[in-house]
């Protein structure tokens, strides 16, 4: 269950799947619209080797970035919360998972959350800032489910030219990061090439 993006109703994990789609559309066709290229990743299970499943989560896009190279980028559809000046961030479910990946494949991974239409149209951090900034959040059991991060963490972006401030995102330190508990992957699976979808841009 989750939070609609504009007000406080619980949505079902269908409705959910329904507003993540809705997110990568949302970022494909800002991607096509500033010429930036990329490619979509399939996110069939089917289509992911089994040594990663249940430890690496999958990004929803590969981007070509002028100076900074090939980055993995994750799409977020998720209702701000405190006033709209924070946004939540799955912990064990989520970015552990992500971050497996990018120790794996050794490809940065960047969070985009869509924006408001008064607003900028998204706000992206990274994967290791997350883990620095975002304050954590337990269940009742105790556990860690979640993270809050403030808006101000994260770099506004319209257009191309403001990915420009991804190159002077800082992380404030590392400690949480190096506490950071991986999984461990299966000993035994094939390893399969990681699948793209046809709509690749120049």
């Amino acid at each position: 269950m989750g939070l609609h993006k504009h007000t406080s109703k619980l949505l079902t994990n269908e409705e959910m799947q329904s507003k993540g789609k809705d997110g990568e559309d949302a970022l494909n066709l800002w991607l096509q619209t500033q010429n930036l290229p990329y490619l979509y990743v399939a996110q069939s299970t089917g289509d992911f080797a089994s040594l990663f499943t249940g430890v690496v989560k999958r990004p929803d896009f590969l981007v070509l970035l002028d100076s900074i190279g090939l980055i993995a980028v994750d799409v977020k559809n998720y209702a701000p919360r405190h006033g709209g000046k924070v946004f939540t961030l799955g912990y064990e479910k989520e970015l552990k998972k992500v971050l497996a990946f990018e120790r794996l494949f050794r490809i940065p991974v960047w969070y985009a959350y869509m924006g408001d239409k008064e607003g900028p149209q998204w706000y992206w951090i990274s994967a290791l800032k997350a883990v620095e900034v975002g304050s954590p959040k337990k269940s009742g059991d105790g556990s860690l489910t979640y993270l809050e991060i403030k808006k101000s963490e994260f770099c506004e972006i319209s257009e191309n030219k403001d990915l420009g401030k991804l190159y002077t995102q800082r992380l404030p330190g590392a400690k949480k990061v190096a506490d950071l508990q991986q999984p461990p992957l299966a000993p035994a699976a094939q390893v399969r090439r990681v699948p793209v979808s046809p709509r690749i841009l120049r």
